[in-house]
Formats: structure tokens, sequence, C-alpha cells
């Protein structure tokens, strides 16, 4: 456990750095996150980020692996035979939409 914590650090730690080298600016952030600019700046410097900004920010940093995950999910999901059939999938969307 108390690796996880060492590498939570290292990774809040690594914050600055990994949003400098993004190709994000910060006002992509600073909109994403709902911060006002000093406030961003500040919680950078301090890195203080709450734990949800920092998923956030994750995700923005690191798309590809939140795709990667989204795929085995629905692999799993495929294995347990948790899928539909395409007619039923399109009469659930013609009824969640009045088409």
């Amino acid at each position: 456990m108390i690796e996880v914590v060492e590498n939570y650090e290292k990774y809040i730690d690594s914050l600055p750095e990994l949003i400098n080298k993004s190709y994000y600016k910060a006002e992509f952030f600073m909109q994403k996150l709902g911060l006002k600019h000093a406030t961003y700046y500040r919680k950078l410097k301090l890195k203080n980020f709450t734990h949800q900004e920092v998923k956030l920010i994750t995700t923005l940093l690191f798309p590809e692996e939140l795709l990667i995950q989204e795929f085995q999910k629905s692999e799993d999901d495929i294995k347990a035979g948790r899928t539909i059939d395409f007619s039923e999938f399109k009469e659930k969307l013609r009824a969640k939409y009045n088409i």
C-alpha cells in the first residue's frame, strides 16, 4: 500500500511537467477543470489538485489508455454474453430519440 501512495505522490509531482509537454495549452485544462487562471496556476505550483481533478487531467493527458480500457470492457462484455442484437439496438435508439 505504501508503494501505491509513493507512486501517486510521484505522479502528482510530475503533473506540471506532463501538462507542459502535452499538446494542449493551459487554457484547455482550465476550461475542462472549470478553474480560473489564478486558481489553476496556484494548484499547478502547489500540486494540490483534488482527486477528481487529477483523474480528469489524467484522462486528458492519456486518452489512448482510456480508449484501451473501454475496448477491454467491451471485450469482457462480449465474452460474458452481455450483448444485444442490432435490430434491438436500433429500436432502443429510435425510442430514445423519438425517430
